[in-house]
């Protein structure tokens, strides 16, 4: 069972059947973890106006509690030992990160469009992130490898990405893939000169990386059979695997040096999310435990 204690679920006030809700219920049922519910809330004042401190806090009670009754039909539902709480604040990532770290979560879920820009809450964000899409309980995880994995960060980085699809799949007994995209042969003739033609180039590199995916992935006990390759640009070959596979739940991973920018696909991963239609598990390599 995935070694998670605390799963903080954000969820918006208001709003029924709402995916993430329902995903929680799932997870911590096949994780054991417990369930910490978080509805951040706009004070209830109109735009543009400018309360004194004492109306202000009286606005920020009143959307409280508006939120906490909405949530009486939740709590009916919940695993014994959830806990929720109403938060009004202007600034939810902020907030987010903070309670991230006051429970001490192992796993923070949210909508997928909850926010329109990640980048604030990925550059602190202390746990792995889960971006939901659908209520199903995931059949079908699938992680992304880089091929190159040229520092350890980036090695490590598929290490803890095969790490938690080892983990995740069997508490829901899931599928497992694994995704890369290969450097495309024909961008790279021109930069390796005419001694090299380019159908050697093709057979050359595609056997290369694709060894490499699959000795990483036998390092973890997985069968070669589970790779999914195919060349080309990541933010176009991955959307396109996961169509292929119908993935649920694609594992993607960042260095966090920059937040949302950082990830190891580079400048596309902005350009990924969108395109696929699945849950995302954004994980860092701290988030890799070294095996004992």
């Amino acid at each position: 069972m995935l070694p998670l204690k605390t799963i903080l679920v954000v969820l918006e006030a208001g709003r029924d059947n709402q995916a993430t809700w329902l995903q929680s219920l799932a997870w911590a049922e096949a994780t054991g973890a417990a369930l910490q519910v978080l509805v951040p809330v706009a004070p209830d004042v109109k735009p543009g106006l400018d309360l004194a401190p004492g109306l202000q806090d009286m606005a920020s009670h009143n959307a409280e509690v508006a939120a906490r009754h909405w949530l009486q039909e939740l709590e009916a539902e919940a695993p014994s030992g959830t806990v929720f709480a109403a938060v009004a604040t202007g600034n939810p990532a902020d907030m987010i990160v903070h309670e991230a770290r006051r429970f001490e979560a192992d796993l923070l879920m949210m909508g997928a469009d909850y926010l329109d820009d990640l980048r604030p809450l990925l550059r602190h964000l202390p746990c792995p992130l889960l971006l939901v899409r659908h209520s199903r309980t995931p059949g079908i995880f699938a992680g992304a490898l880089g091929a190159g994995a040229e520092d350890a960060p980036h090695r490590v980085l598929n290490q803890v990405i095969l790490e938690h699809l080892q983990l995740l799949a069997p508490c829901f007994g899931g599928q497992i893939r694994v995704l890369s995209a290969l450097p495309n042969p024909a961008e790279l003739v021109p930069l390796m000169g005419d001694a090299y033609a380019a159908s050697y180039v093709a057979t050359d590199l595609e056997k290369t990386y694709r060894e490499a995916i699959e000795k990483q992935v036998a390092d973890f006990g997985m069968a070669s059979d589970l790779v999914r390759v195919l060349p080309g640009r990541p933010d176009v070959v991955l959307p396109e695997l996961v169509r292929q596979e119908d993935v649920d739940c694609l594992l993607l991973g960042t260095v966090a040096r920059s937040g949302f920018a950082a990830f190891w696909l580079g400048n596309t991963a902005e350009d990924i999310l969108p395109r696929v239609d699945c849950d995302v598990l954004v994980l860092r390599p701290q988030d890799y435990v070294e095996p004992t």
